[in-house]
């Protein structure tokens, strides 16, 4: 008897069995196949049946019916293995003895190297399914949402139970799954699939052996990038009388692998892409901005200020007698000292105002919608703060002071350099009037 399995990216697969005579496949609810896709016709094709033979019409439908690629034109005989496809529907071709049961297996073990030409074949037969998961992940960044996602448009795909996407990262922790640990290491060390159509068909459940935690059939697959195994996609059912994971749900979970490593790559691409903004805009001491970026802040602030006439202070700051440090203490205290004011400094603002290292032992601090008056009191906190902390040192306890010149967006500021240079003329005056204080511009 013919047997067919229709599949879709959003629906789990559905079992047919050929009649005798004619089969009509189509949108339509009284086909014999009900293809629910908007891109079949209502009545789109027919499967007539004799015997062992099985010939495929299109019943001149709009879209087109498709058999293992390639658009048909005129009756078709049916082979084995076929794959048929109309809209974003599947439907794989079998054929099953009479008296055969499709849910048979020996339950043995079975591996399959996954080897580039397998990996190619498997996304050339399912790439409509494949462009379906691809559309569906554009709009997903997050890596872990983005594989629960695949994972579960596999487990539809598949029938399974359950399926997962699990990270190399984790394979410590697949002992407690379902999985049996020698499908996991030699889906891992081997680079293999590894597939059980039928576990409970084993000799071992003749014997009455309890496999209830046992799934009935299994599926693993490694995801690869290059040579290495990034992630494990495994599946498996958890009702005894579903139908064996067979080769067609093999190569779709191939072809779905393949869109699981391009996911992972394109996160790590993101990752290291924003690690490095972040390096470019870091200074690498402090951890704070650094001066190129502290100061497009500043212009960007200066701007909406000006704009919308708001208040804006901005205070630069300066570790006091820091020569002094580096010669007594050496140079890696001097950075200890340099850390306490950034660590310090930042603890007092909010999260809306800004830091960063402008060079050396300096640093500039934006207070957005803030008046000159309260800038003076926020710059009096953070210079109490920075004086009452002892760093510990290999040298012994050590304090520390600075001094801060503040500055506010005024008539006479009237671009952001006058603002810089007013708030660096009132840090001289409190260096001029005896350090570890605070100055105003004039």
């Amino acid at each position: 008897m013919w047997h067919l399995t229709v599949r879709s990216p959003l629906n789990v697969p559905v079992e047919y069995w050929v009649k005798p005579g004619k089969n009509t496949l189509g949108r339509k609810a009284d086909n014999q196949i009900v293809i629910a896709d908007e891109s079949a016709s209502r009545l789109h094709a027919e499967i007539y049946c004799q015997n062992d033979l099985a010939i495929i019409y299109d019943l001149g439908s709009t879209n087109g019916t498709f058999v293992n690629r390639e658009l048909i034109t005129k009756p078709l005989v049916l082979q084995p293995g076929d794959q048929i496809r109309i809209g974003q529907h599947v439907i794989s071709v079998a054929f099953q003895a009479t008296g055969a049961s499709p849910n048979s297996g020996d339950g043995r073990l079975n591996t399959r190297k996954l080897t580039r030409e397998l990996l190619l074949e498997s996304i050339d037969r399912h790439a409509v399914f494949l462009d379906a998961v691809a559309s569906r992940l554009t709009i997903i960044l997050d890596l872990e949402t983005a594989l629960q996602e695949i994972a579960e448009m596999t487990r539809l795909a598949v029938g399974a139970g359950k399926c997962a996407v699990v990270l190399a990262e984790h394979f410590d922790h697949l002992e407690d799954s379902e999985l049996q640990s020698l499908i996991i290491q030699q889906t891992i060390e081997q680079h293999s699939i590894m597939i059980i159509p039928n576990l409970t068909s084993q000799d071992d459940r003749a014997k009455g052996a309890d496999h209830q935690a046992l799934a009935p059939s299994v599926l693993s697959v490694p995801v690869l990038i290059g040579q290495e195994v990034v992630a494990l996609l495994y599946a498996y059912k958890t009702d005894p009388t579903a139908r064996p994971f067979d080769r067609h749900d093999v190569q779709l979970a191939v072809a779905i692998s393949h869109q699981a490593a391009l996911t992972i790559q394109r996160a790590k691409l993101i990752e290291k892409s924003q690690m490095f903004e972040q390096l470019a805009i870091t200074d690498s001491l402090t951890g704070l901005h650094n001066r190129r970026h502290i100061l497009n802040l500043a212009e960007l602030e200066f701007q909406r200020a000006q704009r919308f006439q708001h208040p804006l202070t901005m205070l630069v700051l300066d570790l006091d007698d820091l020569k002094q440090i580096n010669d007594t203490y050496g140079h890696l205290v001097g950075d200890q000292a340099l850390q306490a004011v950034a660590e310090n400094g930042k603890k007092e603002l909010r999260e809306v105002d800004s830091i960063g290292r402008f060079g050396g032992d300096e640093f500039v601090i934006l207070l957005v919608e803030t008046e000159l008056c309260a800038g003076r009191i926020v710059a009096e906190r953070i210079c109490q703060v920075i004086s009452d902390t002892l760093i510990n040192t290999r040298s012994g306890p050590l304090k520390i002071s600075v001094s801060i010149g503040a500055a506010a967006v005024s008539e006479k500021a009237s671009s952001l350099a006058d603002l810089l240079d007013q708030a660096d003329k009132a840090l001289m005056m409190a260096k001029k009037a005896g350090k570890h204080r605070v100055a105003v511009a004039e």
